[in-house]
């Protein structure tokens, strides 16, 4: 059977918005100015957690209240040693990513289920969040079987418990073209305390 090829169609797209900005230190800073209100209010939020004291919050203190609306568009993805090797393995994955992906890969490495065609692109992402301990955006189409190319941009937040190395990266997702918001439902009370739940557990 011949290899399908796919073509993506937000590769001349990306450049339309000043997404990134370099800080005169080899890091790139996210210019949240221009991008969906949502990942400017998650910064906030993560920063609140943070205080002065911290460059980066725990993982464990994320109160899914404080970001209901926002739940569906998260994804939590652990860093993992993993035989002397850095891999990212998924602890949480929101109804709208798992609508998207058509796939439930709670508890699977990000190398084992995103498909080759962006596999590298989303690993050098989280990789850069690794290295420089701050946030990383993306935007790129993402190809899901039956369906073509997904736009698709985030924002990758890292998250630290000893505030020395990151631990835990969460992801927060927008499809431009995608009315998946209308058809998520509201999160219960014992779905927030799941989340918590998960979120806290080692």
């Amino acid at each position: 059977m011949p290899k399908r090829h796919y073509t993506n169609p937000w590769r001349r797209r990306t450049s339309m918005v000043a997404t990134t900005a370099w800080n005169g230190l080899g890091i790139m800073n996210v210019a949240f100015e221009t991008l969906h209100p949502r990942f400017a209010t998650m910064r906030d939020y993560l920063a609140g957690l943070q205080g002065d004291r911290r460059r980066m919050p725990q993982r464990a203190d994320l109160d899914p209240h404080a970001f209901r609306a926002l739940l569906p568009f998260i994804n939590l993805i652990d860093v993992v040693l993993h035989n002397d090797t850095v891999r990212f393995r998924f602890r949480l994955v929101g109804t709208a990513q798992s609508e998207a992906a058509q796939l439930n890969y709670i508890g699977r490495f990000v190398d084992d289920v995103v498909d080759p065609a962006s596999r590298p692109r989303v690993l050098d992402d989280l990789t850069r969040v690794v290295a420089t301990c701050r946030p990383h955006y993306g935007r790129y189409g993402m190809p899901f079987p039956g369906r073509g190319f997904i736009d698709s941009e985030r924002v990758f937040y890292p998250m630290s418990t000893d505030d020395r190395m990151v631990d835990c990266i969460l992801a927060l997702h927008h499809y431009p073209d995608l009315d998946l918001a209308q058809r998520q439902p509201p999160q219960g009370e014992w779905q927030l305390s799941a989340w918590r739940q998960a979120a806290a557990e080692r």
